[in-house]
This record gives structure tokens, sequence and C-alpha cells, in this order.
């Protein structure tokens, strides 16, 4: 991804903003929006103030560090039996507000990177409706990356711990496990055909298509039986039928379209769309495969027409 700052009056505000139905997406909104804005900087000076509305306004925002005096503690301890709730414990039952505690504590230990990789292999145990565990994790890495790797000691990196931490507990640690029946999977088919599934079947606001590109986006940190597992995973997300009924398919389009009709179809996405931050970061998802997959360009379009009418197929 290509992020040159441009945004940076956002920066205070993702890291401000608080879920309101499960996980939030604004950081990887904000590295979605910086790398639209590396690739696409011609478009529309409308696009761009709507993107950023988007961000200021999709998610409610808390003013600062939750319950700092807590922040303070040392160690937890139960003073009948002298147990040690280590941080462990707590993010294990996903008990809040501790849990912002317990995060600290491990970020302090063991450094992001490694707390990251204990995520990422949670992530990888099975896949989970919409694909989040996948696509906001790899979201935050890339935040973190960008944003605030140089910057460890800041306020803004507590901020961040303490949204990683409700992204954490919620999708993992906190009984929001949405359980689905897995189809079986004979053969995890290679990266191309498992992009041709999540394009032929994106699902709800195109939530197929951002794992797979998220995923490739951390490729880099997996090591071979993470990024098996993750293949793997796809694949089933790409198969699995909600509520039984068979998926809705989206069918590539008979034209070709030059650049500058992908621009205009982009900017019609964003006017015409239905609002949503999924707007923001199915755009960067769809722009990803339509320069590293020429082959598959015309599914590229469908979607985009698809999601401008509406935040699934039809």
């Amino acid at each position: 991804m290509r992020n040159h700052g441009h945004f940076q009056e956002l920066i205070p505000i993702a890291l401000r903003s608080i879920p309101y139905i499960l996980q939030s997406h604004v950081f990887k909104a904000y590295c979605a929006l910086e790398n639209l804005y590396a690739e696409r900087p011609h478009w529309s000076q409308q696009t761009w103030e709507y993107c950023t509305e988007i961000i200021r306004t999709d998610e409610p925002k808390v003013q600062g560090i939750i319950a700092p005096k807590l922040m303070e503690i040392d160690e937890i301890v139960d003073p009948t039996s002298g147990r040690d709730f280590g941080p462990d414990w707590i993010l294990g039952r996903g008990l809040m507000p501790l849990s912002y505690w317990a995060m600290r504590q491990k970020y302090e230990e063991i450094g992001f990177a490694d707390l990251f990789q204990q995520y990422l292999n949670k992530a990888l145990d099975h896949p989970k409706y919409l694909g989040h565990e996948i696509s906001v994790l790899a979201g935050n890495w890339q935040f973190y990356n960008d944003v605030l790797s140089s910057d460890e000691a800041s306020e803004r990196m507590q901020l961040f711990l303490q949204r990683f931490t409700e992204f954490a507990v919620t999708t993992f640690d906190s009984g929001n496990d949405t359980v689905f029946d897995h189809p079986s999977i004979d053969a995890t088919p290679s990266e191309t055909e498992i992009l041709h599934e999540a394009l032929s079947n994106p699902g709800f606001f195109g939530h197929n298509v951002l794992a797979f590109v998220w995923s490739q986006r951390i490729q880099s940190i997996m090591d071979e039986e993470q990024y098996k597992a993750s293949l793997h995973n796809l694949t089933v997300m790409n198969r699995w039928h909600s509520f039984g009924e068979a998926p809705k398919q989206v069918n590539p389009l008979d034209v070709d379209w030059t650049e500058s009709m992908l621009d205009e179809r982009f900017e019609r996405y964003f006017a015409d769309g239905p609002t949503n931050i999924h707007q923001i970061t199915l755009a960067d998802a769809l722009l990803w495969v339509w320069n590293h997959h020429p082959e598959y360009r015309r599914l590229c379009a469908a979607n985009i027409v698809c999601f401008t009418n509406g935040v699934s197929p039809k």
C-alpha cells in the first residue's frame, strides 16, 4: 500500500472511533483512503470530501484514554485466593474494561509484532462470518506500520491499543464467534482461482473480496502453514451459502473499461452507492484487483456496478 499522509488530519479521529456493531473498520478505511489517493489523486475533490466525511462520522467517538487510572495498576490479584489474574487470563475471557489493562501489559511484554502474530493464529484457526478476523486484523497491522511503528511511546499508541483491544475481545473472546456450517473443501484452489470465486460471489459489501485482498497484504509476515490456512479459510468463505441459500453470482461485464471509464464509474460508485465505510475499503480492494489481476478486470468492473446499486448482489 502507498501512504503519503494526505489525510493525516483523520488519524486522531480514527484513533478515537469505536465500533457500534461488532468491529471498527476505521483503521482499514484510513489506510484504504490513503492508498486510493496515492493511486488516483485526480479524482474529484467532492469524492475525497465525501470519503473523509464517512471516516469522521461513521462511528461513535471517545475523547481519550478509557479508564486511565486502570492503566496504572501493576497487577490484578484476588485477595481471597491470592491468585494472580494475569493478562492472558483476562483477555481469554474478554473481561472489559480489564482487557484494556491486559492488552497494554502484553504489548509492553512482547511488543506489537508478536502480539499481532498471536491474534493472527487465532484468526486462522477457522473462518468466521464476513471474514473480519482477517481483513480488519490486517487493517490494524497496516495502520500500526503506516502511522505508529516509529511512535510507540506516544498517547496515539495507547489509543490504538485500546481500539485493538476492542477488536480482539469482540472478535475472539466474547462469544460473538458466529458459527456456520463450513462446506467440505477437498482441495484448496490456487490464489487466482480463489480470487475468481470471491469476485463471482463477493457477499455482503464485497467481504469475500476484502478478505482475499487483505490476506494478500499480510502474506509477507505469514509462514507457509499460516498462508495455507488463510487460503483454505478464504475458500470456505467463498463457498459458504448463507442460510442455505445459493449465493448471488456476479457475472463479468461483456465490455472492457478504459482507465477513464474506471475513474468515472468509481466516482459514480461513491456518489450514488449506499453510504457506508465499506465504500472506501471495497473501492481500494477492487482497485488492487484491477492493478494486479488485469485478467479479472471485467469481473472487477461488474463488482463496481453491483455495489453502486446496493450492498449485495441481487
